[in-house]
Protein backbone atom coordinates (compact mmCIF):
# COMPACT_ATOMS: atom_id res chain seq x y z
CA UNK A 1 0.00 0.00 0.00
CA UNK A 2 2.74 2.48 0.96
CA UNK A 3 5.07 1.65 -2.43
CA UNK A 4 1.93 2.31 -4.38
CA UNK A 5 1.30 5.92 -2.45
CA UNK A 6 4.95 6.20 -3.13
CA UNK A 7 4.62 5.13 -7.08
CA UNK A 8 2.21 7.94 -7.14
CA UNK A 9 4.03 10.81 -5.51
CA UNK A 10 7.46 10.04 -7.36
CA UNK A 11 5.52 9.69 -11.41
CA UNK A 12 2.43 11.88 -10.83
CA UNK A 13 3.93 14.04 -13.28
CA UNK A 14 4.52 11.67 -15.88
CA UNK A 15 0.98 10.44 -15.35
CA UNK A 16 -0.46 13.49 -15.29
CA UNK A 17 0.97 14.26 -18.96
CA UNK A 18 -0.25 10.16 -19.86
CA UNK A 19 -3.66 11.55 -18.79
CA UNK A 20 -3.87 14.32 -21.03
CA UNK A 21 -2.67 13.24 -23.85
CA UNK A 22 -4.52 9.63 -23.97
CA UNK A 23 -7.84 12.18 -22.99
CA UNK A 24 -7.28 14.62 -25.97
CA UNK A 25 -5.74 11.32 -28.55
CA UNK A 26 -9.16 9.35 -27.84
CA UNK A 27 -11.33 12.54 -27.78
CA UNK A 28 -10.98 12.54 -31.19
CA UNK A 29 -12.29 9.38 -31.61
CA UNK A 30 -15.26 9.46 -29.07
CA UNK A 31 -16.14 12.17 -26.19
CA UNK A 32 -18.29 9.18 -24.63
CA UNK A 33 -15.87 8.41 -22.03
CA UNK A 34 -15.42 11.76 -20.45
CA UNK A 35 -19.14 12.65 -20.58
CA UNK A 36 -19.72 9.09 -18.57
CA UNK A 37 -16.88 10.73 -15.95
CA UNK A 38 -18.64 13.82 -16.02
CA UNK A 39 -21.76 12.89 -14.81
CA UNK A 40 -20.18 12.05 -10.95
CA UNK A 41 -17.55 15.45 -10.81
CA UNK A 42 -19.79 16.75 -8.15
CA UNK A 43 -19.15 12.87 -6.30
CA UNK A 44 -15.27 12.63 -7.43
CA UNK A 45 -14.43 16.00 -6.36
CA UNK A 46 -16.02 15.59 -2.72
CA UNK A 47 -13.69 12.12 -2.17
CA UNK A 48 -11.18 14.23 -3.65
CA UNK A 49 -11.37 16.71 -0.75
CA UNK A 50 -11.90 14.26 1.68
CA UNK A 51 -8.81 12.29 1.07
CA UNK A 52 -6.63 15.23 1.27
CA UNK A 53 -7.81 16.59 4.10
CA UNK A 54 -7.73 13.56 6.84
CA UNK A 55 -3.88 14.67 6.26
CA UNK A 56 -4.94 18.04 7.93
CA UNK A 57 -5.59 18.18 11.95
CA UNK A 58 -7.07 20.81 14.01
CA UNK A 59 -3.61 22.05 15.50
CA UNK A 60 -2.64 22.78 12.04
CA UNK A 61 -5.34 25.57 12.32
CA UNK A 62 -3.89 26.44 15.84
CA UNK A 63 -0.89 27.53 13.97
CA UNK A 64 -1.90 30.60 12.10
CA UNK A 65 -1.57 32.56 15.44
CA UNK A 66 1.95 31.81 15.58
CA UNK A 67 2.79 33.75 12.73
CA UNK A 68 0.26 35.98 11.45
CA UNK A 69 2.24 38.22 9.19
CA UNK A 70 3.21 35.70 6.92
CA UNK A 71 0.36 33.40 7.11
CA UNK A 72 -1.44 36.71 5.91
CA UNK A 73 0.86 37.03 3.33
CA UNK A 74 0.39 33.67 2.47
CA UNK A 75 -3.37 34.00 2.30
CA UNK A 76 -3.29 37.22 0.19
CA UNK A 77 -1.06 36.08 -2.42
CA UNK A 78 -3.29 33.54 -2.87
CA UNK A 79 -6.78 35.09 -2.73
CA UNK A 80 -5.47 38.44 -4.10
CA UNK A 81 -2.11 38.46 -6.40
CA UNK A 82 -2.97 34.91 -8.28
CA UNK A 83 -6.49 35.90 -9.01
CA UNK A 84 -5.57 39.20 -9.99
CA UNK A 85 -2.54 37.87 -11.91
CA UNK A 86 -4.86 35.23 -13.89
CA UNK A 87 -6.84 37.85 -14.52
CA UNK A 88 -4.86 40.00 -16.04
CA UNK A 89 -2.81 37.39 -18.28
CA UNK A 90 -6.13 36.27 -19.46
CA UNK A 91 -7.54 40.03 -20.43
CA UNK A 92 -4.41 40.78 -22.10
CA UNK A 93 -3.91 37.10 -24.34
CA UNK A 94 -7.44 35.57 -24.31
CA UNK A 95 -10.34 36.93 -26.25
CA UNK A 96 -12.98 33.79 -25.69
CA UNK A 97 -14.69 34.59 -22.60
CA UNK A 98 -14.46 30.81 -21.64
CA UNK A 99 -10.96 30.76 -21.88
CA UNK A 100 -11.01 33.84 -19.71
CA UNK A 101 -13.07 32.10 -17.29
CA UNK A 102 -10.65 29.09 -16.79
CA UNK A 103 -7.79 30.75 -16.13
CA UNK A 104 -9.41 32.69 -13.69
CA UNK A 105 -10.68 29.52 -11.86
CA UNK A 106 -6.64 28.25 -12.09
CA UNK A 107 -5.94 31.85 -9.40
CA UNK A 108 -8.94 31.52 -7.37
CA UNK A 109 -8.78 28.23 -5.74
CA UNK A 110 -7.20 27.69 -2.67
CA UNK A 111 -3.32 26.33 -2.22
CA UNK A 112 -2.62 22.69 -3.11
CA UNK A 113 -1.38 19.94 -0.46
CA UNK A 114 1.93 19.37 -2.71
CA UNK A 115 2.94 22.58 -1.45
CA UNK A 116 4.14 21.27 1.74
CA UNK A 117 6.19 18.36 0.17
CA UNK A 118 8.32 20.74 -2.13
CA UNK A 119 8.41 23.24 1.35
CA UNK A 120 9.97 19.81 3.03
CA UNK A 121 12.44 18.84 0.38
CA UNK A 122 13.33 22.44 0.77
CA UNK A 123 13.58 22.86 4.00
CA UNK A 124 11.39 25.16 4.54
CA UNK A 125 8.64 26.07 7.64
CA UNK A 126 6.35 23.09 6.70
CA UNK A 127 3.53 24.25 9.85
CA UNK A 128 3.51 27.15 8.32
CA UNK A 129 2.39 25.95 4.64
CA UNK A 130 -0.06 24.07 6.54
CA UNK A 131 -1.38 26.77 7.96
CA UNK A 132 -1.82 28.46 5.03
CA UNK A 133 -3.30 25.30 3.33
CA UNK A 134 -6.00 24.86 5.76
CA UNK A 135 -7.09 28.37 6.03
CA UNK A 136 -7.57 28.98 2.04
CA UNK A 137 -9.16 25.83 2.45
CA UNK A 138 -11.76 27.32 5.28
CA UNK A 139 -12.29 30.86 3.01
CA UNK A 140 -12.32 28.97 -0.51
CA UNK A 141 -16.19 28.74 -0.41
CA UNK A 142 -17.00 32.12 0.90
CA UNK A 143 -14.16 33.77 -1.19
CA UNK A 144 -13.94 31.70 -4.92
CA UNK A 145 -17.62 32.83 -6.14
CA UNK A 146 -17.06 36.70 -5.48
CA UNK A 147 -13.84 36.51 -6.60
CA UNK A 148 -14.98 34.74 -10.18
CA UNK A 149 -18.03 37.18 -10.11
CA UNK A 150 -16.02 40.31 -9.45
CA UNK A 151 -13.09 39.41 -11.75
CA UNK A 152 -15.15 37.51 -14.96
CA UNK A 153 -17.94 39.98 -14.87
CA UNK A 154 -20.88 39.78 -17.12
CA UNK A 155 -18.69 37.63 -19.87
CA UNK A 156 -19.72 34.62 -18.48
CA UNK A 157 -22.69 33.05 -17.07
CA UNK A 158 -22.32 32.43 -13.00
CA UNK A 159 -24.83 32.39 -10.71
CA UNK A 160 -22.87 33.05 -7.23
CA UNK A 161 -24.88 32.07 -4.79
CA UNK A 162 -25.22 28.30 -6.83
CA UNK A 163 -21.96 28.45 -7.06
CA UNK A 164 -21.71 29.01 -3.37
CA UNK A 165 -23.86 25.89 -2.59
CA UNK A 166 -21.37 23.69 -4.90
CA UNK A 167 -18.29 24.70 -2.66
CA UNK A 168 -20.16 24.05 0.21
CA UNK A 169 -21.23 20.64 -0.89
CA UNK A 170 -17.63 19.57 -2.82
CA UNK A 171 -15.19 21.52 -0.41
CA UNK A 172 -16.24 22.62 3.10
CA UNK A 173 -18.43 20.03 4.43
CA UNK A 174 -15.70 16.88 3.09
CA UNK A 175 -13.26 18.83 4.49
CA UNK A 176 -14.81 18.95 8.00
CA UNK A 177 -15.61 15.96 7.37
CA UNK A 178 -11.74 14.93 6.45
CA UNK A 179 -10.28 16.74 9.71
CA UNK A 180 -13.06 15.70 12.10
CA UNK A 181 -12.27 12.06 10.74
CA UNK A 182 -8.64 12.48 11.46
CA UNK A 183 -9.37 14.23 15.16
CA UNK A 184 -11.05 11.01 15.78
CA UNK A 185 -8.34 8.60 14.12
CA UNK A 186 -5.84 10.09 16.34
CA UNK A 187 -7.66 9.36 19.79
CA UNK A 188 -8.88 6.09 19.16
CA UNK A 189 -6.27 4.33 16.61
CA UNK A 190 -2.84 5.35 15.07
CA UNK A 191 -3.35 6.55 11.40
CA UNK A 192 -0.02 7.47 10.61
CA UNK A 193 0.33 4.22 8.53
CA UNK A 194 -1.86 5.19 6.46
CA UNK A 195 -1.84 8.66 5.68
CA UNK A 196 0.41 8.45 2.51
CA UNK A 197 -1.74 7.16 1.00
CA UNK A 198 -4.42 9.91 0.94
CA UNK A 199 -2.72 12.35 -1.03
CA UNK A 200 -2.56 9.22 -3.79
CA UNK A 201 -5.90 8.13 -3.36
CA UNK A 202 -6.66 12.26 -3.92
CA UNK A 203 -4.31 12.79 -6.63
CA UNK A 204 -5.63 9.82 -8.61
CA UNK A 205 -9.24 11.23 -8.32
CA UNK A 206 -8.32 14.35 -9.68
CA UNK A 207 -6.28 12.16 -12.59
CA UNK A 208 -10.01 11.13 -13.54
CA UNK A 209 -11.47 14.34 -13.56
CA UNK A 210 -8.63 16.48 -15.70
CA UNK A 211 -9.86 13.28 -18.05
CA UNK A 212 -13.10 14.21 -18.51
CA UNK A 213 -11.59 17.52 -18.98
CA UNK A 214 -9.51 16.67 -21.61
CA UNK A 215 -11.14 14.01 -23.53
CA UNK A 216 -15.20 16.24 -23.87
CA UNK A 217 -13.17 19.75 -24.60
CA UNK A 218 -11.66 17.90 -28.15
CA UNK A 219 -14.30 18.79 -30.42
CA UNK A 220 -14.16 22.16 -28.87
CA UNK A 221 -10.23 22.61 -29.68
CA UNK A 222 -10.90 21.88 -32.74
CA UNK A 223 -13.82 24.05 -33.94
CA UNK A 224 -11.53 26.99 -31.76
CA UNK A 225 -7.84 25.86 -33.26
CA UNK A 226 -7.45 29.60 -33.72
CA UNK A 227 -7.49 30.13 -29.62
CA UNK A 228 -5.41 27.67 -28.76
CA UNK A 229 -1.80 29.74 -28.99
CA UNK A 230 -3.39 32.46 -26.87
CA UNK A 231 -4.41 30.36 -24.25
CA UNK A 232 -0.76 29.12 -24.25
CA UNK A 233 0.92 32.12 -24.12
CA UNK A 234 -1.13 32.82 -21.15
CA UNK A 235 -1.19 29.73 -19.21
CA UNK A 236 2.56 29.34 -19.36
CA UNK A 237 3.24 32.51 -17.69
CA UNK A 238 1.22 32.22 -14.96
CA UNK A 239 3.29 29.78 -12.56
CA UNK A 240 6.08 31.27 -12.92
CA UNK A 241 5.25 34.63 -12.16
CA UNK A 242 3.28 32.90 -9.40
CA UNK A 243 6.57 31.35 -7.83
CA UNK A 244 9.31 34.28 -9.21
CA UNK A 245 7.13 37.12 -7.33
CA UNK A 246 6.40 36.14 -4.06
CA UNK A 247 10.58 34.01 -3.78
CA UNK A 248 11.81 37.71 -5.00
CA UNK A 249 9.66 39.65 -2.59
CA UNK A 250 9.90 37.71 0.47
CA UNK A 251 13.33 37.98 0.68
CA UNK A 252 12.94 41.59 2.34
CA UNK A 253 10.99 40.17 5.28
CA UNK A 254 11.04 36.60 5.99
CA UNK A 255 13.96 33.92 6.53
CA UNK A 256 14.52 30.97 3.78
CA UNK A 257 12.36 28.81 5.25
CA UNK A 258 9.37 31.19 6.10
CA UNK A 259 10.05 32.68 2.24
CA UNK A 260 10.13 29.14 1.17
CA UNK A 261 6.71 28.34 2.85
CA UNK A 262 5.15 31.33 1.52
CA UNK A 263 6.60 31.05 -2.22
CA UNK A 264 4.99 27.36 -2.85
CA UNK A 265 1.75 28.36 -0.86
CA UNK A 266 1.28 31.19 -3.77
CA UNK A 267 2.69 29.29 -6.58
CA UNK A 268 1.00 25.45 -5.63
CA UNK A 269 -2.90 26.50 -6.69
CA UNK A 270 -5.61 23.33 -5.80
CA UNK A 271 -6.14 22.70 -9.46
CA UNK A 272 -8.26 19.71 -8.89
CA UNK A 273 -10.70 22.20 -7.27
CA UNK A 274 -10.83 24.47 -10.27
CA UNK A 275 -11.55 21.43 -12.28
CA UNK A 276 -14.66 20.09 -10.33
CA UNK A 277 -15.95 23.59 -10.11
CA UNK A 278 -15.37 23.44 -14.23
CA UNK A 279 -17.53 20.48 -14.32
CA UNK A 280 -20.05 20.51 -12.29
CA UNK A 281 -20.62 24.54 -11.86
CA UNK A 282 -20.03 26.29 -15.49
CA UNK A 283 -22.49 23.18 -17.60
CA UNK A 284 -22.64 24.10 -21.09
CA UNK A 285 -19.94 25.98 -21.20
CA UNK A 286 -17.27 23.38 -21.62
CA UNK A 287 -14.20 25.67 -22.52
CA UNK A 288 -13.81 26.41 -18.87
CA UNK A 289 -12.73 23.69 -17.85
CA UNK A 290 -9.82 23.65 -20.54
CA UNK A 291 -6.92 26.22 -19.36
CA UNK A 292 -7.09 24.26 -15.68
CA UNK A 293 -6.19 21.05 -17.72
CA UNK A 294 -2.96 22.25 -18.95
CA UNK A 295 -2.61 24.03 -16.02
CA UNK A 296 -2.22 20.81 -13.96
CA UNK A 297 1.00 20.04 -16.65
CA UNK A 298 2.58 23.42 -16.86
CA UNK A 299 1.94 23.72 -12.92
CA UNK A 300 4.25 20.76 -12.08
CA UNK A 301 6.53 21.38 -14.79
CA UNK A 302 7.44 24.86 -12.91
CA UNK A 303 7.58 23.46 -9.54
CA UNK A 304 9.92 21.09 -10.39
CA UNK A 305 11.99 23.95 -12.47
CA UNK A 306 11.87 26.27 -9.56
CA UNK A 307 12.88 23.43 -6.76
CA UNK A 308 16.46 23.03 -9.03
CA UNK A 309 16.85 26.49 -9.06
CA UNK A 310 16.31 26.65 -5.21
CA UNK A 311 17.87 23.33 -4.58
CA UNK A 312 21.44 25.02 -5.93
CA UNK A 313 20.81 28.48 -4.61
CA UNK A 314 20.34 26.88 -1.04
CA UNK A 315 23.68 25.08 -1.90
CA UNK A 316 25.57 28.03 -2.73
CA UNK A 317 24.46 30.05 0.18
CA UNK A 318 25.81 26.53 2.54
CA UNK A 319 29.48 26.89 0.73
CA UNK A 320 28.71 30.69 1.38
CA UNK A 321 28.37 30.27 5.38
CA UNK A 322 31.52 27.79 5.25
CA UNK A 323 33.56 29.82 3.65
CA UNK A 324 32.79 32.86 6.10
Amino acid sequence: MMQFAEFIRKNYQTIIIVTVIVGLLLGLWTTAPGKAVQRYSQALTFLMILFISFTLTPREFALVVRQPIAVIAGVLLGFVYMPLLCWALARLLVSDPQLTTGIILIGVVPCAGMAAVWTALLKGDVPLVMSVEALTMMLAPFLIPFLVVWLAGSSVSVNPWALFQQLIVMLLIPLALGIGARWLADRFWNPKPYLPLMPALSALTAVLLMFAICNVNVPLIQARWSLVPALLGAVVLIFPLGFLVPHWLGRYVFGWPQRIAVTYSSGMKNLPIAVGLAMASFKGQSLVGLPVALAFILQMLTASTFYRYLIRQADQAGKGRQAG
